[in-house]
Parts: C-alpha cells; sequence; structure tokens
C-alpha cells in the first residue's frame, strides 16, 4: 500500500481530509514481530476524558503544567 492510499484509507475511516491526515503525521508500522519484556506488560496510560470525573480532568491537567 502506498503512501498516498493510506492517508486516503484513513481519512475515510476518521472522517477528515487527506491534509489533516498527512499533519496528524499517520505512518505505517512495519510488522516486526518481537518478545515482550516483563516490564512492558504495564496498562495503558490513557485516560477516557468523556467519562472521567472533573476532579481527575483537573489534576491531571495541573500535573500538565507543572
Amino acid at each position: 500500500m502506498s503512501i498516498s492510499e493510506f492517508d486516503k484509507e484513513v481519512s475515510a475511516a476518521m472522517g477528515d481530509t487527506v491534509g489533516t491526515v498527512r499533519r496528524c503525521g499517520f505512518s505505517m508500522l512495519n510488522r516486526v514481530q518481537f518478545e515482550l519484556e516483563p516490564d512492558d506488560l504495564r496498562p495503558p496510560q490513557v485516560i477516557d476524558w468523556d467519562s472521567a470525573e472533573p476532579y481527575l480532568l483537573a489534576r491531571f491537567i495541573d500535573e500538565l503544567t507543572d
């Protein structure tokens, strides 16, 4: 798949323009298999902004700005 085809597919899936997809820097990853170390098996570092309590969001933002 070419980069242009990839950008068009991501654009269609996200509902954004191809230009927006290119500005966001999406890229294809090589499918390289590797073995995970035990330290790699940690929970994802994400926050669901839509379902988090407001006090958690405020705390997270404060930590980012310190």
